[in-house]
């Protein structure tokens, strides 16, 4: 009985499992039971009802909104994720296997951001000349153009761009255009409506354009043609003009910015370095007022994007010439020529010749000169003055290639100038002769291609170099009446400094809002110098140094208000093998239209330094020399300023502050014995104040510095800090120019309350006569048509004021207990009279 049960309930067990092997194979998903899919443009929901019909299938979904989806399908699949997996491409809709239940549900796509492009170029609508570092608003965003006038930017909200140009000597160009590439935005220029642009809508200046940080400006090169000096030196003429830059002295071989030294600002024309000849007496500079198309001064505070120098930059970017037509300028005066020629070679090619030279002697050397003046007069510290013999000559070639997307140029420069005097005097105990001369020869260039790529991004490959060679000889013979010469100095030096500097510049367009400037490059110096003495070698020394380096410039617009700009640069010294790390900072804030407030904070340094040499008789020369770490400190400076800006109905005031240290610097004191090496360190602190006012076709503008530059070596006989010879507390600076019909007259005034005498320092700080003088130029347009005839006169110090030029100052002595002192003439008055012709 008992079996019989057993067999009749496993019989029962055997054919109930017979029964559930086929449904298993039936509900089991993961079954190898081929499904097959067949429908024309089916609902979705259809379609998967069908299957868990057919096949079992266990599912979960919002059957209204599958119903939006249809499927057209003739496929076998051979499992229900493959299935799945086809009905579900490309929609949003997933699936999830939740314990054999197939839950399917939508997902949300993010939505790809659509990003318009604007890219173009902006140009000269009379010549096509590229413009460089053009202003920009863009959709009420702040930006800018590169070197060659390139420019491109994002957008995520709209492809309409409103769009406002604005660049130095051009009317405004308000437009509106869509999204697209390859855009040339062509400016009109203006005569002598020298608009200033802070890159701000309602902004209407002439003359100054202050940039997004303080010290930071660009200047009119147009205004410079109507300014004193006007064929020859009208570029430096308008630099001297700006506060925190010296105009005593008449520093023209080298600027001085913010109390920085000799050699630690630096001049760039079309991206190298002009290391500064004589250009004597500011009558000539080593800039072709007719090669500068933008002047950028920088006069601290700049951005990782330039590096190698502790004091200020001056960035001036040279002409390419005319894509349209020959064009040719040529001005003649009483002293010089100077001519420029361009030719366009194609349609966008262009080929520009530039040539300057003194065709008699700018000056008439003479043997003996008091002026009337000797030491311990109420009007100057000078025993003598002397007015040098000069002679000068430059030549500017460039050729000049601009396509849609890519720009070419190779740029050239060479200059030559020869610099002398003579001083004699007989007494009735001594006869002195002293012949001095200097020989300079400055060469440059550079070669730059320039892409623009994926619509947005540019990079810069340049190339450039420079070198400078200098050769002085001095002859001094200083003998008694009676009985044997009592001194005699025959010295012959040659110095030299070069460089070469391959860099990779790219600007990266993240967005709108968020540019990046980012690149890396090689700086290669070498320095020598040969020192003989009697014909006999006292030194002959030659120095090398290579710095690679990279940086990174950050610009971000937080809003319509704010823009902060942090960037860093890295350079490797690689005779120590210390990199120097500088980060830098600034910020500009809109507070509303008319006022802003900007600032900035930086480390720099400088690898190639013009040191002081100063001899045992007190005469002083400055000579380059590569900053090895050896006898040669590395420059460094650090600097905090801020300032603010107001405008309004061509009205401008602009008021910076500035603190800075300059550390490592490096003079040579000669003694008896030996010569010792000596670093020292140097503050300086200051304020530039700039007011000017635009009505009609007149512009008046003052500036004016207070600044105080100390310095403290360890040969001085205190501890303390002590004025430096560069050192000038109060220098003011007044400029007009006006224009009635065809007449343009224009005047400038500066006044300086004095130089230290260097006779004296370091011991006593006693500062020399004030400096004073008063240029004026007046300008006739005689004719307006194919070709354009204008004559003037121009008047270097009208009321022919003297003052001491301390660049050149030599002390002589006469015996063991007295010497005399030489200083080298001011600009005299100087009239010029000069005839333009241009077409």
């Amino acid at each position: 009985m008992n079996i019989l049960f057993q067999n009749n309930n496993s019989k029962t067990l055997y054919l109930k499992f017979l029964l559930f092997i086929p449904l298993l194979y039936l509900f089991n998903p993961a079954s190898p039971q081929e499904i097959k899919i067949k429908g024309t443009r089916e609902p979705l929901n259809t379609v998967l009802i069908n299957l868990r019909t057919e096949y079992g299938v266990m599912l979960s979904f919002d059957d209204a909104c599958l119903s939006s989806f249809t499927v057209t399908a003739d496929t076998a699949f051979h499992s229900v994720e493959s299935a799945l997996d086809f009905l579900m491409a490309g929609l949003p809709l997933k699936y999830e296997n939740n314990n054999g239940v197939f839950v399917i549900y939508r997902f949300q796509t993010k939505k790809k951001l659509k990003k318009f492009i604007l890219s173009g170029q902006v140009t000269d609508i009379t010549s096509h000349e590229t413009l460089p570092f053009t202003g920009l608003q863009i959709n009420g965003v702040l930006s800018g153009s590169d070197v060659k006038g390139n420019f491109s930017v994002t957008s995520t909200n709209d492809s309409v761009f409103k769009i406002r140009i604005s660049h130095i000597g051009y009317y405004y160009l308000d437009t509106i255009v869509r999204a697209g590439t390859d855009y040339d935005f062509r400016l009109m220029p203006s005569v002598i409506g020298l608009k200033e642009i802070i890159v701000k809508g309602s902004m209407v200046a002439r003359t100054i354009q202050t940039g997004n940080s303080p010290g930071i400006i660009s200047l009119n090169h147009k205004i410079a043609y109507y300014l004193p000096g006007n064929g020859d030196n009208s570029v430096f003429n308008l630099l001297r003009l700006q506060p925190g830059i010296l105009a005593s002295g008449e520093q023209s071989s080298d600027l001085i910015i913010w109390g920085s030294y000799e050699g630690q600002s630096q001049i760039l024309f079309d991206g190298f370095t002009i290391y500064g000849m004589k250009n004597f007496n500011d009558n000539i500079s080593a800039v072709n007022p007719y090669m500068a198309k933008d002047i950028k001064v920088m006069k601290g505070g700049f951005g990782a994007e330039y590096g190698e120098r502790v004091g200020g930059i001056v960035d001036i970017t040279g002409s390419d010439g005319n894509l349209l037509v020959p064009s040719f300028r040529f001005c003649i005066n009483n002293m010089t020529i100077n001519g420029m020629a361009s030719i366009p070679v194609n349609k966008n090619s262009s080929f520009l010749l530039a040539y300057r030279q003194t065709y008699y002697d700018l000056y008439n050397p003479v043997n003996f000169s008091t002026s009337g003046f000797g030491r311990g007069s109420q009007n100057s510290n000078a025993d003598y003055y002397l007015t040098p013999d000069y002679f000068f000559r430059d030549l500017n070639l460039k050729y000049s290639l601009n396509r849609d997307k890519s720009n070419f140029y190779v740029s050239f420069y060479g200059g030559n100038d020869r610099f002398s005097y003579n001083f004699n005097q007989e007494t009735m105990q001594k006869d002195i002769n002293l012949a001095h001369s200097e020989k300079d020869l400055q060469i440059g260039g550079t070669i730059f291609y320039g892409l623009r790529w994926k619509n947005k991004n540019t990079t810069n490959f340049i190339t450039s170099f420079s070198s400078l060679l200098n050769d002085w000889t001095h002859i001094e013979d200083i003998s008694r009446t009676s009985g044997s010469h009592q001194s005699t100095v025959n010295n012959y030096n040659q110095a030299s400094i070069n460089e070469i500097n391959g860099r990779i510049e790219n600007t990266f367009n993240i967005s709108e809002k968020h540019r990046i400037n980012a690149g890396t490059g090689l700086l290669y110096y070498t320095a020598g110098r040969n020192k003989q003495s009697f014909q006999q070698v006292v030194s002959d020394l030659t120095s090398y140094l290579s710095v690679p380096y990279l940086y990174l410039q950050e610009n971000y617009t937080i809003n319509k208000k704010l823009i902060v700009r942090p960037g860093l640069r890295l350079d490797y010294h690689s005779t120590s093998g210390k990199i120097f790390m500088q980060p830098r900072f600034s910020f500009l804030y809109r507070i509303n239209e008319h006022l802003e407030f900007s600032s900035a904070a930086g480390t720099y340094n400088q690898f190639v330094a013009k040191n002081m040499h100063i001899e045992t008789s007190g005469n002083y020369w400055l000579e380059w020399a590569v900053c090895n770490s050896k006898d040669v400190s590395v420059l460094n400076s650090k600097i905090l300023s801020a300032g603010f800006t107001y405008k309004r109905n061509g009205f401008t005031f602009n008021s910076e502050c500035y603190l800075k240290t300059i550390g490592n610097v490096t003079r040579h004191i000669e003694t008896v014995t030996s010569t010792g090496t000596f670093t020292g360190d140097c503050k300086i602190k200051g304020l530039d104040v700039f007011i000017k006012k635009d009505f009609r076709d007149q512009t008046f503008w003052i500036s004016y510095t207070l600044s105080k530059t100390v310095e403290r070596f360890p040969y001085f006989p205190d501890e303390g800090y002590v004025v430096a010879i560069q050192d000038q507390r109060h220098e003011l600076k007044l400029a007009a120019l006006t224009k009635f019909k065809s007449l343009h007259f224009s005047v400038n005034y500066v006044y300086g309350s004095g130089l230290p005498d260097p006779d004296k320092l370091p011991e006593v700080a006693e500062y020399a006569q004030p400096y004073s003088r008063l240029d004026a130029a007046l300008i006739f347009l005689i004719s307006k048509k194919k070709i354009n005839v204008d004559a003037g006169v121009s008047v270097l110090n009208v009321l022919n004021k003297e003052n001491i030029r301390y660049s050149n100052y030599t002390r002589i002595p006469t015996d063991e207990t007295t010497t005399i002192s030489l200083y080298t003439e001011t600009v005299p008055f100087t009239p010029t009279i000069f005839l333009n012709i241009y077409f």
